[in-house]
């Protein structure tokens, strides 16, 4: 292994080992609320209702080996969906410690740029 490359492992497990911010704002239209349960494999973070243009967060600190999940429900209205919030692997270098999503009709989109389809 080079040293940079030993250097870059380094700084990613201090990366790893800091708290990671997930915010979700409700960017339905109509005015409508939206409610969200999230989970991971060890925490339930219960029922949440998120207002028109409203937002919340939660956090947690990312582990050592990169293996976090949360994923949560979306409901509003007559719809229903899922999506994987956040996945260590695959958010690690789009957001690092601050992951902001807008949940639109269409699916949550990370940043305001990046649309993902929802899993469901």
């Amino acid at each position: 292994m080079t040293i940079a490359a030993l250097l870059q492992d380094c700084s990613d497990a201090i990366w790893i080992s800091e708290r990671v911010f997930v915010q979700i704002f409700n960017n339905l239209p109509g005015g409508v609320p939206l409610t969200v349960h999230c989970k991971s494999k060890d925490d339930d973070l219960g029922f949440q209702e998120i207002p028109t243009n409203g937002m919340w967060e939660f956090r947690f600190k990312g582990n050592f080996w990169g293996t976090t999940l949360f994923f949560c429900s979306f409901k509003w209205s007559d719809q229903f969906h899922y999506y994987d919030i956040y996945v260590e692997k695959r958010d690690f270098y789009r957001c690092r410690t601050l992951c902001q999503w807008c949940v639109q009709p269409t699916g949550p989109c990370l940043q305001k740029t990046l649309r993902d389809n929802w899993n469901s």
